[in-house]
């Protein structure tokens, strides 16, 4: 009675919260995201073979490769014999066999079903491990990020965050210091997910160990680089982690120093919401090279100018159609919201590119940070 009820609840619930854009998501989305990672390997040999049936037949096989490898050796056999039983049972309907053998010809595929069907349920608890770990993963690295921003006196500060995983790479931790400044750190670890987490976590811990050292912007990085390549993103072979981040020291009247390592521009903006200055000259990012000095840049922020970080995914965020966000929504906002509040710039830049995706899912994580001067009364 109960097993009854159970299932009555879920098809309601699955009535009720059914969209049918969300079928359409299921090829045009999932299906599609799905599919690239499965061909990564072999992309480039299919874009290589000209159009037509070869290039189709080459396409199915590396998804099929692409599925297989990502399964442990004893469900590669389960599949080998699911796939032999289907090839079998077809060549007995196709060669018209099967009528004489319509017993067997049935329960091959029915155990065929059964195999597909315990196998789909072997991936979908190993998923749902898996789902509990990221969960537990997100809720530790949910404390690494600031659930509020601090007060400055002098100072507006806003900030937005959205992961394309369930765990993000991408961090800023604003520290105010005891002589009324501000140190700051802003990053992007390369791509998604848990490696990318964890990249974020151990940056994180060194930025704090190191402001009670020296808050200095060339010290930071120093550190923080010395500490990635002691854990092996330094190495010349096998995947590596890198971190792309600012490392900002700004103080009471202004004046800031900041040192950047392979990350987008720091944008000073002026209160009529035009760019006058850009920071980063393209240094490596930190995890890349051993012996790795960065240059220190120097600048100040006048009364009602702002500074604006962002991580590289908010130009390349892209709509339902391909199209990347790109800087020049990101100047036209900035010009849109002239006068405003950190946090009204950081939200209006934020609202600006999720509508900009509309029901597609952020394909990186997308940070944003403002620093903002205020005006004397």
């Amino acid at each position: 009675m109960g097993t009854r009820r159970a299932w009555w609840d879920l098809a309601r619930e699955t009535v009720d919260s059914f969209d049918s854009r969300d079928m359409a998501d299921l090829y045009t989305v999932e299906w599609a995201e799905a599919r690239n990672v499965l061909v990564s390997e072999h992309r480039e040999a299919i874009e290589k073979e000209r159009p037509g049936w070869r290039r189709e037949l080459l396409r199915a096989s590396a998804l099929l490769h692409g599925l297989v490898r990502r399964l442990s050796p004893a469900r590669r056999i389960v599949v080998a014999f699911v796939l032999l039983g289907v090839v079998l049972s077809t060549l007995k309907i196709v060669t018209r066999e099967w009528p004489a053998d319509a017993t067997g010809t049935v329960f091959s595929l029915l155990l065929c079903t059964v195999l597909l069907l315990l196998l789909v349920g072997l991936e979908l608890v190993d998923k749902l491990r898996f789902r509990d770990e990221l969960v537990m993963a997100r809720q530790l690295q949910a404390e690494l990020v600031p659930q509020s921003l601090p007060a400055v006196p002098g100072f507006e500060l806003g900030a937005f965050n959205r992961v394309a995983n369930t765990v993000g790479g991408d961090l800023y931790e604003f520290q105010p210091l005891p002589d009324g400044g501000l140190a700051v750190l802003f990053g992007d670890a390369s791509g998604h997910g848990m490696a990318a987490g964890l990249v974020m976590a151990v940056a994180h811990t060194a930025w704090r160990l190191q402001l009670e050292r020296d808050p200095s912007p060339a010290a930071v990085l120093d550190t923080l680089n010395r500490v990635l390549c002691r854990l092996g993103s330094c190495r010349t072979s096998g995947p590596r982690q890198f971190f792309a981040g600012v490392a900002l020291l700004l103080r009471p009247d202004g004046a800031f120093t900041a040192a950047i390592a392979g990350h987008p521009p720091v944008l000073r903006v002026a209160g009529s919401g035009t760019v006058v200055e850009r920071f980063g000259r393209g240094a490596y990012p930190l995890g890349i090279k051993q012996e790795r000095t960065y240059e220190v840049e120097e600048g100040r922020l006048g009364p009602g100018e702002l500074l604006l970080m962002h991580s590289d995914g908010l130009p390349e965020a892209r709509d339902e159609a391909g199209r990347e966000f790109g800087d020049g929504r990101v100047l036209s906002v900035l010009a849109r919201t002239a006068g405003r509040s950190a946090a009204e710039v950081a939200t209006t830049l934020s609202g600006d590119v999720l509508a900009f995706l509309g029901r597609r899912p952020v394909g990186d994580d997308v940070s944003i940070a403002v620093i903002r001067s205020v005006p004397a009364a």
